[in-house]
């Protein structure tokens, strides 16, 4: 839905779905959703091009972030693959390094 609403009305879009959010509180949500949900907000960041809080409830934009972080991430097969790759190649790399500012 959020890549057919007009850049006009993503904000109200981001504004109704983060309300709802919030409404229903962070123990409705498992540890992916919260994930998801996380995701959703650095998206809202790169493309609005303005910083979430001024969309999204801090608190839970904020618990989402710090599941990213406390939680241990499994790789996905394609990650797995692409690292196999780099080091195939001979290309230094480390495998999913968090950015604290991100919490991704």
């Amino acid at each position: 839905a959020f890549a057919i609403v007009g850049t006009a009305s993503r904000g109200a879009l981001v504004k109704a779905i983060s309300a709802r959010a919030a409404e229903m509180g962070l123990a409705a949500f498992s540890g992916e959703q919260r994930h998801q949900l996380h995701h959703f907000f650095l998206g809202v960041e790169l493309e609005l091009r303005q910083p979430a809080e001024l969309l999204t409830p801090i608190g839970l934009r904020d618990a989402c972030k710090q599941t990213m972080a406390d939680e241990l991430t499994v790789s996905s097969k394609l990650h797995l693959e692409v690292s196999a790759e780099l080091v195939r190649m001979g290309i230094a790399h480390k495998n999913e390094m968090c950015l604290p500012k991100l919490g991704y």
